[in-house]
């Protein structure tokens, strides 16, 4: 797959992302349903924040993340520890919608470097790029499953 291919997935997959924000208001993107750990709110967040951090550490690639989302959205984060204010969903949605540009923008013919550390097996930018894809769409799927669960509960 050539680098072209690669930032046209990054943007299909992030439109996909972005239209789990269609129609949800601030209450309904803190909703944490009976089994499920976190929010659709922490989930995006937490989208935006891997991204950046899985290219930045592994990477070695200098991708700037607001300096609270990793203390908001990092693994292991939950919206129930959150203290003070939190990014509203429109700063959320901005940080998704510019990140697909600002990544190209950073890695454009950087793609086939060697990662700074590997991450499990991924040993270049490329590779774990692709590797942030499949967790974006691992967290869609709990957004959607989210949305489920409090329609049902409504």
């Amino acid at each position: 797959m050539n680098e072209k291919q690669i930032f046209q997935q990054v943007n299909m997959i992030r439109q996909n992302t972005l239209k789990e924000l269609e129609d949800l208001s601030e209450q309904q993107a803190d909703q944490m349903p009976a089994g499920f750990r976190n929010t659709i709110r922490w989930n995006l967040g937490h989208i935006y924040t891997v991204q950046n951090a899985l290219l930045s550490n592994y990477g070695g690639k200098n991708i700037e993340t607001p300096s609270r989302y990793p203390e908001l959205f990092a693994p292991g984060t939950s919206p129930a520890e959150w203290e003070g204010e939190v990014p509203t969903l429109d700063e959320i949605k901005q940080h998704l919608e510019e990140q697909p540009a600002k990544l190209k923008e950073s890695l454009s013919g950087q793609l086939d470097d060697e990662a700074a550390e590997p991450f499990m097996s991924l040993s270049t930018v490329g590779e774990i790029l692709n590797f942030t894809l499949y967790h974006e769409g691992m967290h869609v799927g709990v957004i959607k499953g989210i949305k489920k669960a409090n329609s049902g509960a409504e």
